[in-house]
């Protein structure tokens, strides 16, 4: 005899449990991926020339401008730019404006 078995059917409310945590798993590969990104362009951008103006991307550069409109990011070090791409990757520094205005104003004013 053969016997089949069949695992029960989760509940509704588990299946949306579990596509919650596969989407902020999802989420957190990303920013991994970025940042990893990031990284290793920051770390190219030096080899070639040590001050070497580096460009953040748009969706930082502009929540990043959405809360300190004067910020200058024209001329970041590589350390700075690699300090921001860091900063933005960990959610929990990005919660609030406040988070984000701090965050980048400290970052800006340790010119390395």
């Amino acid at each position: 005899m053969i016997f089949l078995f069949r695992p029960s059917i989760a509940s509704s409310s588990h299946r949306q449990t579990m596509t919650a945590e596969e989407t902020n798993r999802k989420k957190i590969k990303r920013k991994r991926i970025v940042l990893a990104t990031a990284l290793v362009a920051a770390a190219a951008t030096g080899a070639f020339a040590q001050q070497a103006p580096v460009q953040l991307s748009s969706a930082i550069q502009s929540e990043i401008l959405s809360v300190l409109p004067s910020a200058d990011l024209s001329n970041l070090t590589n350390s700075q730019y690699a300090q921001i791409v860091s900063f933005f990757a960990a959610s929990e520094n990005t919660r609030t404006p406040s988070d984000i205005s701090g965050g980048v104003k400290a970052i800006l004013s340790n010119a390395q």
